[in-house]
């Protein structure tokens, strides 16, 4: 069976880890072609107050792109 291309479209980073984790860990594991689209960057998360000061989007960029690597997701946007 030719290899296929899943798309996994979420609002927020994080929801990948809440939502979808298991099947895209799994199609990556069956040698699919997982690509995650996040609509937004999230700096309008839920946090504490010292969080949206010092860079929220940032810091929740950098656990989505751990996410991703652990997940075996091929391509981000």
């Amino acid at each position: 069976m030719a290899a296929k291309t899943l798309v996994f479209v979420h609002a927020h980073p994080d929801d990948e880890a809440l939502l979808t984790a298991g099947t895209m860990a799994r199609a990556a594991a069956e040698g699919q072609r997982v690509v995650l689209v996040v609509a937004t960057d999230g700096a309008a998360g839920l946090a504490s107050s010292d969080m949206h000061e010092g860079g929220l989007a940032a810091r929740r960029q950098a656990e989505l792109e751990e996410s991703c690597r652990a997940l075996g997701v091929h391509r981000l946007v």
